[in-house]
């Protein structure tokens, strides 16, 4: 997505790439980018949950005005769950524990 960014960025197209893992987004160098952390997949949030959806795609967009450089990234706090103290890794590893032994 980074090399794509780039060249619509080349035409006079201004771009944002969002992102949930940081090192891989530094790496890839897209012109403007957040991250957010979120599983990969799940960028704006897990299924079903469209307030949530929205309100992380709004932020996002709310953000655009922020970029000072090229190649700058903003993180966005994560707030993957209702439940306090609970984050996406708690809930990927209880789905694993799920998944059927071979």
């Amino acid at each position: 997505m980074s090399l794509v960014a780039n060249l619509v960025e080349a035409s006079g197209i201004p771009t944002l790439l969002v992102g949930t893992v940081r090192d891989i987004v530094e790496r890839v160098k897209p012109p403007r980018a957040v991250c957010i952390d979120n599983p990969v997949g799940r960028t704006f949030g897990p299924p079903r949950a469209s307030r949530k959806q929205e309100s992380l795609l709004a932020e996002t967009l709310g953000r655009a005005h922020a970029f000072k450089r090229k190649g700058q990234i903003i993180d966005l706090p994560g707030n993957w769950t209702d439940r306090p103290g609970a984050s996406w890794q708690d809930m990927v590893r209880r789905e694993i524990l799920r998944l059927p032994r071979r």
